[in-house]
Formats: C-alpha cells, sequence, structure tokens
C-alpha cells in the first residue's frame, strides 16, 4: 500500500522561493536598463553631448538660483542670483543675492522699448531702464542678460564640435560619474590644447559684440586681452585686435543625469580659471505665470 505525502507546503514553498528569484532578477535587470539609460555602458563620449544639446534645444522655461564666479582684474569674483526665465519669446527676470542683494532685474521681448527695467535698490533709490548691451548695466559681467540660461552655452558647445571635426575624442573626454549638489552627474571634459589668440580685423559697423558673436567666443575676454580697448564699442574699422580661437582652453562639465543639462560650467583660458557658473535648485519646464514677467507682479519691488 502506497503511502500518499501531503506535498503542499513543499510546493508552496518552492513557488516562493521561485517568485522571490524572479523578482531579484527583475530588479537587477531594471537596475542595469537605468544604469544603461544614463550610464557610459550604452551612451558613448558623443551620445552624451548630443542628447545634452537636444535637451537645451526642448526646454521652454526655467526657475534656477544661480551662482557665477568671474575673473575681473585679475581676481575672482562671486554673484549670486535667481531666475525665471521663458526661452522663446525671450522673457527674464533676475534677482540679485550677491552683491547688491534685492536688486531686479526685468527684460521681455517687444517690451519697453527693449530696455531692461531695473530696480538697483541703491542708489539713486528709483527704477531705471538700461540698454541691456550697454556698459552700466555690463559693468563686471562677463555676460548680457540674453545669455541667461543654456542656449548660449549650447552654441559654444556646437561650435567647439565644428572645430573638433573628426577629432572629436581628442577633444572631448568623459571622465566618469559624479554626485554634486546632491544630483548624479557625468563629468565631461574639453581640452583644446591649441587655443591662442589670434589677429582679427576690425569690419565696418563692428563692435566686440559682434566680433565675438561671430567667432563665438567672450567678447569680455577680447575687451581684456586688448589695452587699446576701454569699451565694447571701443573700436573701428580696419583696428587690428586679438581674438582667441576657441571660447575656452580647457571646459569642465558636470551634466545633469535627470535633465541631461551642463548645471555646473567650469572655464580656463591660457592664464587659468575664467568663469565658473552653478545651476542650484533647477527647475526644467515649469509653470511660469504670465505676470510673473511684469514690474508689478506682487513678489517684485520695482
Amino acid at each position: 500500500m502506497k503511502i500518499f505525502r501531503i506535498t503542499m507546503p513543499l510546493n508552496v514553498k518552492s513557488f516562493f522561493k521561485m517568485k522571490r528569484r524572479i523578482l531579484l532578477a527583475t530588479v537587477l535587470l531594471m537596475s542595469i536598463s537605468a544604469e544603461n539609460t544614463f550610464g557610459q555602458a550604452t551612451m558613448s563620449c558623443k551620445q552624451i553631448v548630443d542628447k545634452m544639446l537636444n535637451k537645451i534645444d526642448q526646454c521652454k522655461t526655467f526657475r534656477y538660483d544661480l551662482v557665477q564666479k568671474e575673473r575681473q582684474s585679475g581676481k575672482i569674483a562671486e554673484a549670486s542670483q535667481s531666475v525665471k526665465l521663458n526661452v522663446s519669446p525671450y522673457k527674464l527676470y533676475i534677482r540679485n543675492h550677491k552683491p547688491n542683494d534685492g536688486a531686479e532685474v526685468l527684460w521681455v521681448k517687444g517690451k519697453n522699448n527693449g530696455k531692461c527695467l531695473v530696480n538697483p535698490n541703491a542708489f539713486p533709490w528709483f527704477n531705471v531702464n538700461l540698454d541691456p548691451m550697454g556698459s552700466l548695466l555690463r559693468r563686471d559681467q562677463h555676460h548680457t542678460v540674453f545669455e541667461s540660461g543654456f542656449a548660449f552655452f549650447a552654441k559654444i558647445i556646437r561650435d567647439a564640435l565644428v572645430k573638433a571635426g573628426d577629432d572629436f575624442d581628442k577633444y572631448f573626454k568623459y571622465e566618469g560619474d559624479l554626485v554634486w549638489d546632491g544630483r548624479k552627474c557625468f563629468k565631461m571634459v574639453i581640452i583644446y590644447d591649441e587655443w591662442k589668440y589670434v589677429p582679427y580685423t576690425v569690419l565696418k559697423g563692428e563692435d566686440l559684440n559682434d566680433i565675438a558673436k561671430k567667432q563665438m567666443v567672450s567678447e569680455y575676454m577680447i575687451l581684456h586681452a586688448n589695452n587699446e580697448v576701454d569699451d565694447y564699442d571701443d573700436v573701428s574699422e580696419g583696428q587690428k585686435i586679438q581674438v582667441p580661437i576657441l571660447y575656452a582652453k580647457r571646459t569642465i562639465l558636470y551634466i545633469d543625469k535627470q535633465h541631461l543639462l551642463p548645471i555646473r560650467q567650469e572655464m580656463y583660458d591660457d592664464k587659468g580659471l575664467f568663469e565658473i557658473y552653478e545651476f542650484h535648485n533647477l527647475r526644467v519646464n515649469p509653470s511660469i505665470l504670465e505676470e510673473e514677467f511684469t514690474e508689478s507682479y506682487k513678489d517684485y519691488n520695482f
């Protein structure tokens, strides 16, 4: 007579063991998939750069806190501000934190005769309208209000890609992953050892802004490389000046893995550190009310 044993508990135990193994395998596959989505295993250095540029093109609005460190008169000066930006049509609000805490700038395309509305929060203690390309607003600044956000930076990188040509791997290097400001990032380095100043002959009607835009370099760098030039419009047709062949000799980027945006940018020239830009508390494509780009908005002091 056969004895039939009740095997249900063993089967149940085996079932749960198998289920646990399947679950662990699924989690492992998901982990590998997530790593491959942003990791070096499936994305080359060139792919990371291309995805970053594509992401910048897709962005419509930003909110962020910017820390900038710029070389001025041989020393690094630090500033910080909060920014709201609508990419197209271009609308920008800036509130300074350092220096001159509380100063505000508002620029909206098609408004205020093309001028920036400025609350200096200092003497003369009333709002002023300033030319965004003028010396007063640009004093001790590497860039104008029109270079806020990431679009201008994307133009710099695209120009570097053109100059690199088929030698991309010679100039662009992926140097691993890191965590910066609580964000997982790719670290990218662009080194252009051939960087130098070359002679340039000013054409009719050009100023330093025109030249820099055409050559995709820093007009501030041009200004301070030519002792005979006192301001951005202090050049004339036929004048020979020195202009760098690329925006920077060495660039270090921290590219946020979530947004694929360069949240830390560090640039060097032949003298060393030239500028650093750090984007903190970055929000990509947030909703920004139309009234937030008006001087009467409740949180502003215009």
